[in-house]
């Protein structure tokens, strides 16, 4: 019997010379474009020009959503803010610790992929650029992944369908649309690193592998997955290498520097309560109570996740699961998280998942390719499955996406209106470095100032003690960082004083998010009420206070 994943990987076993390398001794994709009489360097060519255009007009039309949800206010707000503030202080030496989020911000994660970033701050750059750099990052994610197609199925067409199905890929776009996060950037990372394996530049593989492990902590357990897999099908010196490094590379992150720069040690363990209050009680009470765990596993959320990540790209992954192992930490952790938008496909979440997906989607095709060869014309049934997943990728897109030929498509999503005009107003009253207070949708438009914080911070002595109390911990320390412990009885309040702030940006109309309506409204009553502040705008539900006194 065959060895389980051998075929989807004997690919990176063969000895010949590459598809269109150097001493290519037969046509690829035999009667492509024969009408244009082409040589085989000319259609190469046209097609690479073909895939960047495609790069082009992606780059075009999200850069362009990106930047619209962030100027018109449309944007999450709480980590693209977070993500701007520390930007803005590390260009000015000034630190990592963002007053959002209470605590250095390589105590959160580590990505030290961030500091590479760092310039466009000195370029007068802002947010916008690195919402760009983003976008940029996930569209030449399609390059490798055509040129990994094209030389595996030896036809141009059908790579440049495999990437044309990546760019319209629904948890691709919404990642690119939901904010900043440094882990998107790995997808790029990683779809080359798999490109230089197939190349065998071992020296780009290593750099490729750093920069995807730079990008946020827990890549680094789909690096050490890679590594085995590379380690038992293609090279131990390389396998070996990778994983022993990011192995290393997870430990010293997770248990010492993060903990080190952390106030609260590494904070997303709560996320698996399902099963216990640390990663060790969960991994024991996994296996101790396998009726709970097939329970936290198996259900209709998680079912309608694997649909949503698999239907978009015909399912043909599933032919190659070995290509699938390294993103097997990240599904699963997502799959058992109590934290409910990790079981989406709309936030950052899917990472780690995308470039596996469609390494394996290109070697799925491979083996109808290899099913076919004897039997029937290999060429019409790779071009009948290509077909299959473009149709797919359609479907998938204007189901499951954001993009404009969505069925879910919203212009205002992306628009301004009355009340966004009146909120611009408002956020333009608040001089550059006051220590200012702000809903999340205003949030990012004030955060490049070493001192920001999210509505209700830090206002926690005017919060109903019996609403606090109400809270889970977790949700205590978010709302109000490094002084929730305040209202803890007993406590000495001199170690946990209140920042002072001079201005609050405040939008009744708006989502109260993360208060509840009722307690939202009793906070602004309060403050409204407090002698401290003035309010010196008040239209269409927006207010902005000032602090007496302040410049």
């Amino acid at each position: 019997m065959e060895e389980p994943g051998k075929e989807e990987m004997a690919s990176l076993e063969e000895a010949e010379p590459r598809a269109g390398g150097e001493g290519e001794k037969t046509p690829r994709g035999g009667g492509e474009l024969r009408v244009l009489n082409l040589s085989e360097g000319q259609k190469d060519t046209l097609f690479l020009v073909l895939v960047l255009a495609l790069i082009t007009a992606y780059f075009a039309l999200f850069g362009t959503l990106s930047l619209a949800r962030f100027y018109n206010y449309r944007t999450a707000g709480v980590d693209l803010a977070i993500f701007d503030q520390v930007l803005w202080l590390m260009s000015r030496f000034k630190g990592a610790t963002s007053s959002i989020r209470g605590m250095n911000l390589f105590g959160d994660h580590m990505a030290p992929i961030l500091f590479l970033l760092v310039p466009l701050y000195w370029i007068k750059g802002n947010i916008s650029a690195v919402l760009l750099v983003q976008t940029a990052a996930l569209a030449l994610g399609a390059l490798p992944l055509y040129l990994i197609a094209r030389d595996r199925l030896d036809s141009r067409w059908v790579a440049f369908f495999v990437a044309g199905a990546y760019l319209s890929y629904p948890a691709l776009e919404h990642m690119n649309l939901f904010d900043f996060h440094p882990e998107t950037l790995a997808v790029c990372f990683l779809l080359f690193a798999v490109l230089a394996l197939e190349r065998r530049r071992f020296a780009w593989f290593y750099v490729l592998c750093l920069g995807a492990i730079i990008c946020k902590e827990d890549l680094a357990l789909a690096i050490f997955l890679l590594g085995l897999v590379v380690y038992f099908k293609y090279d131990r010196r390389a396998g070996r290498n990778v994983a022993i490094g990011s192995v290393v590379y997870f430990l010293l992150a997770v248990f010492l520097l993060i903990p080190r720069l952390g106030p609260e040690g590494f904070q997303y363990s709560s996320r698996l309560q399902a099963f216990g209050k640390s990663p060790w009680e969960a991994a024991k009470n996994m296996l101790v109570h396998p009726r709970n765990t097939y329970h936290v596993i198996v259900n209709r959320i998680n079912a309608r996740y694997v649909f949503d990540l698999l239907f978009p790209v015909a399912f043909l992954c599933i032919l190659a699961p070995v290509l699938l192992i390294p993103a097997f930490p990240a599904f699963f952790i997502n799959i058992i998280s109590n934290f409910s938008e990790q079981h989406t496909i709309f936030f950052q979440y899917t990472a780690a998942l995308i470039p596996f997906i469609f390494v394996a989607v290109v070697f799925g095709i491979r083996k109808f390719k290899n099913w076919s060869e004897g039997a029937f014309r290999p060429r019409l049934v790779v071009a009948g499955v290509a077909f299959v997943l473009m149709a797919c990728a359609i479907a998938g897109n204007f189901y499951l996406s954001p993009s404009p030929i969505s069925a879910t498509w919203k212009k205002s999503a992306y628009t301004a209106d009355s009340h966004v005009d009146v909120l611009r107003k408002a956020v333009r009253l608040v001089p550059k470095q006051a220590p200012t207070s702000a809903q999340i949708y205003a949030l990012p438009h004030l955060s490049e100032r070493e001192k920001i914080y999210m509505f209700p911070q830090p206002f926690i002595d005017l919060v109903d003690r019996a609403y606090f109390r109400s809270l889970p911990e977790d949700e205590r320390r978010f709302m109000w960082p490094g002084i929730y412990r305040r209202l803890e009885s007993g406590v000495d309040k001199a170690k946990y004083p209140v920042p002072r702030v001079d201005y609050i940006v405040l939008d009744r109309g708006g989502d109260p998010w993360p208060l509840t309506r009722l307690e939202y409204d009793r906070m602004v009553g309060r403050l409204l009420s407090d002698s401290r502040y003035q309010t010196i705008f008040d239209k269409n539900g927006v207010l902005v206070l000032k602090r007496r006194g302040a410049r």
